[in-house]
């Protein structure tokens, strides 16, 4: 495993950990302190932005986890992958592709996500 699959693996880690203790040293370990994120429904700015925005997520959609679905793809310092949204009982709701700037430390900087696909979008 490259060092961007296991970073984007730990990505995932984090939007699936419900353990705000948890949640945060996943955080701390996979974003720089002063990343961004954000999608055409979120941002989250810095750590307890992305905690917060992570938070949300979890209490709109309670026990549904987010997965990758194809290889990390990159260059450098810049990546790209996709990703579904599961309901607990394992349908797809949600589907997207992200892409990301990782800093000198190899933790994220930057992530801006698209959704390819999602209830209602036309």
């Amino acid at each position: 495993m490259n060092a961007h699959t296991a970073l984007i693996d730990r990505y995932f880690d984090t939007w699936n950990e419900t353990d705000a203790g948890r949640r945060r040293e996943l955080i701390a370990a996979t974003w720089a302190k002063d990343a961004a994120y954000a999608d055409p429904l979120l941002t989250g700015d810095g750590h307890d932005g992305i905690d917060a925005m992570i938070r949300a997520v979890h209490e709109r959609f309670p026990h549904h986890t987010f997965r990758r679905t194809t290889q990390v793809d990159g260059f450098a310092n810049r990546l790209r992958f996709s990703w579904e949204l599961l309901t607990p009982s394992g349908a797809s709701i949600v589907k997207g592709s992200d892409f990301g700037v990782v800093d000198a430390a190899g933790r994220l900087q930057a992530v801006t996500g698209f959704l390819d696909e999602a209830p209602g979008a036309a």
